[in-house]
């Protein structure tokens, strides 16, 4: 699978957790861990993701590409001498509080984060993607589904903005959530031109090929769906993660316990 600088976490942030960990561990324990950790994600092995998050200072990108809003919410602060993993932080944190519906709070992160940029420049890049996908969530909570699209539009380019030598970039595509809100708001052959973009990048990602196919069923063509299907399956083979959209991405505030409760996002 290709990893290019849209499919990793920001260059700042790791950055931030190798510096952190390499006062315990060898240099290259945390960057290894973070490798691991995308990995697995991407492989849907969540289990493996979030055993090797467990060396990181900052878990909070693998957690969001799983959708454990409450275990984000219960962290506390990091360091607050590390300015990106605070970012991460607050990301993750916003990000979770307007999944579970509680806005107002996220709102109060989501400008926290911005404060944060406006200190530090050279965190501009990365809170450049991290503030739109938190306002989209937040819009999104709310039923703003266009709102939700513009903001995620705006973080996709920001991401693709985030390109050069490993680990720069985000943990995980951006492109996954935009399909997923296209989807909710009814707009499946634009959702089908994301995922393919998507795939571009990321050859076989099960996220993306799940939510083609979804894009592919919304339009009616169901051989090419069940064909994409197929495609998921060998590329989730080794995934101990069911999947019910493209991402933990949801219509309306999240208000499940487990996994075992979610029903597919574009349906709810």
């Amino acid at each position: 699978m290709e990893r290019r600088g849209g499919a990793r976490l920001s260059l700042a942030l790791a950055l931030a957790l190798a510096v952190e960990a390499a006062a315990a561990a060898p240099p290259a324990a945390a960057p290894a861990a973070l490798e691991r950790a995308y990995t697995a994600a991407m492989e849907g092995r969540k289990a493996d993701a979030l055993a090797a998050a467990q060396e990181l200072a900052g878990p909070y990108a693998v957690l969001a590409r799983f959708g454990l809003w409450d275990e984000l919410i219960a962290l506390g602060p990091p360091d607050p001498r590390s300015p990106p993993l605070t970012a991460g932080y607050l990301y993750g944190r916003g990000l979770a509080l307007a999944s579970r519906g509680r806005l107002d709070e996220a709102r109060r992160a989501l400008e926290a984060l911005g404060q944060l940029a406006a200190a530090h420049p050279e965190l501009t890049d990365c809170i450049a993607v991290a503030t739109p996908i938190v306002t989209a969530r937040i819009a999104a909570s709310e039923r703003h589904d266009e709102a939700a699209v513009a903001a995620l539009t705006q973080a996709v380019a920001a991401q693709d903005r985030l390109t050069g030598p490993a680990p720069d970039g985000w943990f995980f595509p951006v492109r996954d959530l935009l399909g997923a809100q296209l989807l909710i708001a009814g707009r499946p052959a634009e959702a089908e031109r994301v995922y393919r973009e998507d795939l571009a990048r990321n050859p076989e990602s099960g996220w993306a090929l799940y939510g083609l196919a979804a894009a592919e069923r919304a339009q009616g063509r169901r051989r090419a769906a069940a064909r994409t299907l197929g495609e998921f399956a060998h590329a989730w083979r080794h995934a101990d993660l069911r999947l019910e959209a493209s991402a933990f991405w949801f219509a309306g505030p999240d208000t499940t316990r487990c996994e075992c409760q979610r029903q597919p996002s574009a349906q709810r």
